[in-house]
């Protein structure tokens, strides 16, 4: 159908790349394209391919507050096509629907979306039309774990219902996480079900295969697939680079059967896993919008983004070409942070296949591919990837600085034990602060295995954390292993940590540098007083800073009660020994 004007689109998300492959790709088909962003200099601001940029208040932050920018602006500008392209906008948008139905605004049904959204009804959605999934159950409360951790095995996939949760009245983007014990299960899930539903799934190895389509009414008119190759972190994440290759049959049929019961209108992703040695697959989620992954399909000939536009403007999808396969796509900023982790080392071998130096090379010959391409710097639009690689230099010039400053740090701090400094401290104080973040796991350990002895010496010992909620009982799978050493840590509760408490204590002892500075931003004359209480000397060869266990294995939570508990057999031994002067 031939227009009688030159659309107009909004493009939201402008701090994304989705969102500048879209800009792109509509400003090739001669739409006059704006772009708008929460943030101050969003990537797509220095891109030709947008006429102006927009910033609007953060939607998970303010989400009325976004939605009143939004009609405010529509009523000023005259767009043909709103694009929300991620669940930060597109979730707001949808629960908006009536205020905004004036607004041509790319989303597909609510109905549609909410099962989208919700990985629980995604999965039961699944389970009618006869695609394979992993087993697993949504727990709600903790207090149903009970039976479950009977009958799971491990290691256990904690996946929130929903990527956006909220809590104390914020928004929150949520992440994926495992359990390779009950202990870990049990923490993983406290922290969780915080946000809302948890979804418990056991764990499926294979390569992170993706089906993108746009479908009219429950109907796919164009499919496209790419393998994932690289992912960020190397346990499962975000793609940094793929591949297009032809469409498997299989993992097409199981998309046709989802976005017919859906009867889905617009675009998606349909994400698997293929298990390359028996070809079993299971459904991992679907995304009912734009995907990470787009400027893949856009270079390889999928344009999803032209075919959307005619799709919302036209009623109608038009034939497209078939794409190109063996066309490769690198996120350069996190194909960076992929090679770090791989020479780094440390990956968990139990969920995923650690990268040899093989994979290393094969990933960077592909920069010789004719077929390579990258996500953001490209010669017909170079500002963008020349903003992208200068933030990624200063990226790294800060991390330098930043490395600098805690080496200089951390060597004070390992003096101040070695010269006797803290000892002084210790034995003239008459009250001493544990302070961590949350109070539940490194100061109140502290705090239970110096208090009784320090007392008896006439020292008061208090601890406390920076987490807003006091009376929270100290975590569970600390309290265990505690208790496994004799330590008891039922009673203590915990405490949001006061200007006063932080006056009237003669030392203080943190975990972390970021402790010590939040401190020192409240008053230069009370990190004076501060130490870090991993610096004292240790046998073990152990890091300065006591990381926060909080959620992870429970060899984690064991390894900060020992780097806990002989820092404090030093500061008992300090206090004896003033004692006995």
């Amino acid at each position: 159908m031939k227009r009688e004007h030159r659309p107009r689109v909004l493009v939201l998300d402008a701090d994304l790349v989705p969102c500048l492959t879209i800009s792109r790709s509509l400003s090739r088909r001669g739409c006059t394209v704006d772009a708008a962003s929460h943030t101050l200099r969003p990537l797509s601001r220095y891109s030709n391919a947008v006429n102006t940029i927009f910033q609007y208040p953060d939607p998970m932050a303010a989400p009325e507050a976004f939605v009143d920018w939004l009609l405010e602006h529509v009523r000023t500008t005259d767009y043909d096509l709103v694009i929300p392209v991620t669940e930060r906008t597109l979730v707001v948008l949808s629960e908006r629907r009536e205020r905004l139905s004036h607004i041509n605004i790319a989303m597909p049904e609510a109905a549609s979306l909410e099962v989208a959204l919700d990985k629980a009804q995604t999965l039961e959605l699944a389970d009618r039309v006869g695609v394979p999934r992993p087993l697993g159950v949504t727990l709600t409360s903790i207090d149903d774990l009970g039976e479950l951790k009977k009958v799971l095995k491990f290691p256990v996939v904690l996946k929130p219902a929903r990527s956006i949760g909220s809590a104390a009245g914020g928004a929150s983007q949520l992440q994926v996480s495992y359990a390779f014990d009950v202990s870990e299960l049990q923490a993983g899930c406290a922290h969780a079900l915080q946000f809302g539903p948890v979804l418990l799934q056991e764990f499926f190895w294979g390569i992170g295969v993706g089906v993108e389509l746009i479908a009219r009414q429950g109907k796919i008119g164009y499919a496209f697939q790419h393998r994932r190759l690289h992912e960020v972190p190397l346990t499962g994440g975000g793609s940094s680079l793929r591949v297009s290759e032809p469409v498997t049959p299989r993992l097409l049929e199981a998309s046709e059967r989802l976005i017919a019961a859906l009867n889905w209108s617009g675009v998606a992703m349909v994400e698997f896993k293929l298990d390359p040695r028996t070809q079993d697959f299971c459904l991992m989620e679907i995304n009912g919008r734009f995907w990470g992954s787009l400027p893949l399909a856009v270079a390889a000939g999928a344009d999803f983004p032209s075919m959307l536009l005619d799709l919302e403007l036209d009623d109608e999808l038009k034939p497209c070409k078939p794409y190109r396969n063996n066309i490769y796509c690198r996120l350069l900023s996190r194909d960076l942070a992929w090679y770090e982790a791989v020479l780094r080392g440390g990956t968990d071998g139990r969920i995923a296949s650690i990268p040899s130096r093989w994979d290393v090379v094969k990933g960077l010959g592909l920069f010789l591919n004719p077929g390579h391409r990258f996500d953001v710097q490209g010669i017909r639009d170079p500002l963008p990837g020349i903003a992208d690689v200068s933030r990624l230099c200063k990226g790294y010039v800060q991390r330098l600085l930043t490395l600098a400053n805690e080496m200089r740090f951390f060597s004070r701090q390992r003096r101040a034990w070695k010269n006797g400094e803290v000892s002084r401290a210790i034995s003239q104080a008459g009250s001493m602060l544990f302070l961590c973040y949350g109070n539940i796991n490194r100061s109140a350990l502290a705090d239970v295995m110096v208090r009784a002895y320090a007392e008896d010496s006439g020292i008061s010992v208090i601890s406390a954390g920076f987490h807003r909620e006091s009376g929270r009982p100290a975590d569970p799978v600390m309290v265990e292993v505690a208790a496994q050493h004799g330590i008891d840590m039922k009673a203590i509760r915990s405490c949001c940590v006061t200007e006063q408490q932080l006056r009237d204590s003669d030392i203080i002892f943190v975990m972390e540098k970021a402790h010590y500075d939040r401190l020192r931003g409240v008053d230069a004359s009370i990190a004076e007083k501060v130490y870090l209480l991993g610096a004292h000397r240790n046998h073990a060869g152990w890091p300065v800073e006591i990381a926060d266990p909080y959620g992870q294995s429970r060899a984690s939570y064991q390894a900060c009660y020992e780097r806990i508990a002989e820092a404090v057999d030093h500061i008992k031994a300090v206090i004896a020994e003033s004692a006995s002067d």
